[in-house]
């Protein structure tokens, strides 16, 4: 691996047009806001470009509910009950359950982010096998499948977990949560702080229950039980009918709330606002956009 190659996967995501002010400051609001882990080595290009990318575009997903609830009239029929958020999550939830899992040879996972009204997407691929080997695609590799030089692990809050690992997880909420509770205390975690305290902990938990559903190549039936483990946090908000689903806030941990966009006749999650990167930390979307995320298991690399 040279400089150029470090270089053009630490911009990788970057959003077009970013001043160098701008990731600096960003870096540092992120650092002092978010405590976010920080690995002791990174693995690979993918690692460091996606860790720089984190703390230059610190700003979260807002998404518009473009639907209000009808007004009722004395002459007009009864207006039917709205699904309350956590009824969406547990509708999603029974979707994955009902879902065969898919197979293939390497978990393919495309993430969208959109800047501001008129901006150009940012776009980036990435296939991993699953003795953790990936390829990447993006705008700073000339839209060239790239075979990156280190394996890529998968992270579940923050804690390297295998393949293997997450097709073995819990199927039952709250021994999902604690698994992974277990996983981040007994891992290698580390925040800018040091080891995280217990406050810290249930965040990465949090963030790895949304990495099961939009991120990792998890079966579904733990899909279904990370559902239903977020459905189960205290403070969940539906934000209305939006474009692919229910827009969904879910405040955690004191921080800005995640926001999800859910499909529950598919179980997809159309948008989300915590997306984690391969070394752990969380990644931004540039400010006033968004970011989607497609995944699936396929038995073939692009030519």
């Amino acid at each position: 691996m040279n400089d150029d190659d470090l270089k053009m996967l630490a911009t990788a995501l970057a959003p077009p047009d970013m001043p160098d002010d701008a990731i600096d400051s960003g870096r540092h609001r992120l650092q002092k806001r978010m405590r976010g882990p920080v690995r002791k080595r990174r693995t690979g290009w993918l690692a460091a470009g996606l860790s720089l990318t984190a703390a230059a575009a610190a700003a979260a997903i807002v998404i518009a509910s473009g639907a209000t609830a009808p007004t009722a009239t004395p002459n007009s029929p009864p207006v039917a009950a709205q699904p309350s958020s956590r009824q969406i999550l547990l509708a999603a939830a029974a979707t994955a359950e009902r879902t065969p899992d898919g197979s293939g040879t390497y978990w393919y996972v495309k993430t969208v982010t959109r800047g501001a009204k008129g901006a150009e997407p940012n776009q980036f691929e990435t296939w991993t096998r699953r003795d953790g080997q990936t390829w990447f695609r993006g705008a700073k590799s000339q839209g060239k499948v790239v075979r990156l030089a280190m394996p890529t692990p998968s992270r579940l809050g923050g804690a390297e977990v295998s393949v293997a690992q997450l097709e073995k997880l819990p199927t039952e909420p709250d021994a999902l949560r604690a698994w992974i509770a277990d996983a981040v205390k007994r891992g290698d975690v580390r925040t800018s702080a040091g080891r995280p305290n217990a406050a810290m902990r249930e965040q990465l938990v949090f963030h790895g229950l949304i990495s099961l559903v939009s991120q990792l190549p998890a079966p579904q039936k733990v899909r279904a039980a990370a559902f239903r483990a977020i459905a189960s946090y205290p403070d969940v908000k539906d934000l209305g009918t939006v474009e692919g689903g229910h827009g969904l806030s879910i405040s955690y941990g004191g921080l800005t709330p995640a926001r999800l966009v859910v499909d529950p006749a598919t179980s997809r999650v159309r948008d989300t606002n915590v997306l984690v990167t391969a070394d752990g930390a969380l990644m931004g979307v540039p400010s006033g956009g968004g970011a989607t995320v497609v995944t699936e298991w396929t038995n073939r690399l692009p030519e």
